[in-house]
């Protein structure tokens, strides 16, 4: 891991971090090179916690996009980082082609695949890995389960479509809503099995007389007979705890799961709740420091701002502010306080600033 990337205790981008760097550097031997290959999803949770350098620090040549044309490397291991979806298995299946009839190698792209999924790959999909010419290549597979985006060290986003509100309560999107809740559960089952917990599971019920009573009953029969409520936080609760039991039912079978986790002995409960709990937080304003810079400034990527400054020689440049609790401290100490908090902090650590620096104090006696 890279000396610019803090560690915090208990860190879900930590957690993240070292499945991915502990994946990367233990597929081959030692001091060996390698070649990291990975799909655009696969790859986007890699570039959310970890920098390009970070990556090539484990004696890794190259990051090698899958759906593109790439450079082969016949002597050098490959670890394929990946969604488990049918496409990625014909991408890999593809690097290692051999004639049916005379099972003389015809495509040979790396020396050796290790494959790492991001979340669980189904039996299905194993099986075609398994018949396939490709199979004797491939030297070791194992799932991760890393499908999520941890924004802050505490705080996870398990975002399932571009308008998951849209698609798990509106009467005219119900056939999205299955789509969205099991994307949903499959990177929250990710977060518990990081975390290494055996959580009990418990969810929020709405009542019958809610705001949905008026809505045509046939439009809401997806969501549940006795209700015309949608019961989201039910419908995620039995996904996760079915998906949980898969999981677990998997792990007690392969006893030969060299990525097998420790699990925490702690008791853990997972609360599932739904927008219908509180239907007022979106209509409010908050007035805490993060909450007004995410309504005021345009941020790249959700925490990137680029303002003008000017440089040494008069002339006009960019640059770039990056809110980050691994590399901003100010921004980790304050990002949750009320605003007039902050302002006040902030004009104080500024005084001290100016009162401890003997070079500010001579430069404005200039």
């Amino acid at each position: 891991m890279s000396g610019s990337e803090s560690v915090t205790p208990g860190s879900l981008i930590d957690l993240l971090r070292q499945s991915i760097i502990g994946a990367i550097s233990t597929a081959t031997a030692p001091g060996k090179w390698r070649v990291v290959v990975a799909d655009r999803p696969a790859l986007k949770i890699v570039s959310s916690v970890l920098q390009m350098h970070s990556v090539l620090e484990q004696n890794v040549v190259t990051i090698q996009l899958i759906t593109r044309s790439r450079q082969p490397y016949p002597d050098m291991d490959a670890v394929y980082i990946l969604v488990p979806c049918a496409d990625s298995i014909s991408r890999v299946i593809d690097d290692f082609r051999v004639d049916s009839r005379t099972g003389e190698i015809q495509h040979r792209q790396y020396a050796r695949a290790h494959l790492f999924f991001t979340g669980a790959l189904s039996d299905t999909l194993l099986a075609h890995l398994r018949s396939s010419p490709a199979a004797r290549f491939i030297k070791a597979v194992a799932e991760l389960y890393i499908e999520y985006n941890p924004i802050e060290s505490r705080v996870f986003l398990t975002t399932p479509s571009e308008q998951p509100f849209y698609a798990l309560y509106s009467p005219h999107a119900l056939n999205l809503v299955s789509r969205d809740l099991d994307a949903a559960a499959d990177r929250l089952l990710s977060v518990i099995v990081s975390l290494g917990i055996r959580p009990y599971i418990r969810y929020y019920r709405p009542s019958p007389s809610a705001p949905y009573e008026a809505l045509e009953p046939s439009l809401m029969s997806g969501y549940g007979t006795t209700t015309a409520c949608p019961r989201i936080a039910e419908s995620m609760a039995a996904l996760i705890q079915h998906k949980l039991n898969d999981y677990y039912s998997h792990e007690q079978s392969n006893t030969n799961n060299s990525t097998k986790r420790p699990e925490t002995l702690t008791p853990s409960v997972v609360i599932v709740l739904d927008r219908s709990v509180d239907l007022y937080s979106p209509l409010l304003r908050e007035f805490t420091y993060q909450a007004l810079v995410h309504d005021l400034i345009d941020l790249d990527r959700g925490n990137k701002y680029t303002y003008n400054i000017e440089s040494t020689d008069g002339q006009p440049q960019s640059a770039e502010a990056e809110l980050s609790e691994q590399k901003d401290p100010i921004w980790k100490q304050l990002r949750h306080w009320n605003i007039s908090e902050v302002s006040q902090t902030l004009a104080d650590q500024f005084e001290k600033l100016l009162k401890d620096n003997f070079g500010i104090q001579a430069a404005k006696q200039v």
